[in-house]
């Protein structure tokens, strides 16, 4: 079942990176990388469950906290146009 999951956690990481790519604007791109930060919390998820250490769920949270601060920061700072002048 596993195996599932990282072959549309694979082709989800594809399409992100793409977008990422192809997206015009700071504000797109900034969704992109917090889609980006979604798959690398699902992968910890994924390891956790092949792997059975907990220890994988607690990098998980860790790391989906400090994407949430990040996006919020990111978000932010285009909002009062600090990076350039695209806004969200």
């Amino acid at each position: 079942m596993t195996i599932l999951a990282e072959l549309f956690l694979g082709a989800a990481l594809l399409l992100v990176l793409e977008a990422f790519r192809r997206l015009p604007g700071a504000a797109s791109r900034l969704v992109a990388v917090d889609l980006l930060s979604a798959c690398g919390v699902a992968g910890c998820l994924l390891a956790a469950a092949r792997t059975g250490h907990t220890a994988f769920l607690d990098v998980a949270l860790g790391f989906a906290l400090i994407a949430f601060l990040a996006t919020v920061c990111w978000a932010q700072a285009l909002r009062e146009g600090v990076p350039g002048k695209d806004t969200p």
